[in-house]
Formats: structure tokens, C-alpha cells, sequence
């Protein structure tokens, strides 16, 4: 089985002590890389952590999905 291949995310907060998340920018395929963009790019107040994707587990019903455009839309 092939390992999954570990990708990287910068998640700069807005500074305030309830640490919001300001801005999240990915992937990046190394902490290294991640870094030295946030450093290259001025951000302040960031952490660099290993990314996940989200994966459903089971399918919603269409009902329950983005609705359908509605007629004469592009």
C-alpha cells in the first residue's frame, strides 16, 4: 500500500489573544517550505502544521447537496 505523502500548511492567526485563524495557505511539501514563504511573504503571528484532507465517509442524498441551478441559469 503506497504511505500518503505528507503536505504542509501555513495558519496565520489575527494576533488577538483568542488566536482566530486569519488565513490558511497550502501545500507546501515541506515545514522548510512552508516557512520560509511565511517569512518571505511578512506574515506574523503563523504556525506551520501537517495538512489532512477530509474524506467522507458515505454519500449524502442529492436533496442534501448543493441545489440544483435553477431554470434558464448559466
Amino acid at each position: 500500500m503506497h504511505e500518503p505523502e505528507v503536505l504542509y500548511a501555513v495558519v496565520q492567526f489575527d494576533g488577538t489573544a483568542q488566536r482566530t485563524v486569519r488565513r490558511v495557505v497550502a501545500p507546501f511539501p515541506d515545514r522548510s517550505s512552508a516557512a520560509l514563504f511565511a517569512t518571505d511573504n511578512d506574515l506574523h503571528n503563523y504556525t506551520v502544521g501537517p495538512m489532512s484532507f477530509a474524506v467522507p465517509t458515505r454519500v449524502a442524498p442529492a436533496y442534501h447537496g448543493v441545489p440544483a441551478p435553477r431554470a434558464g441559469s448559466s
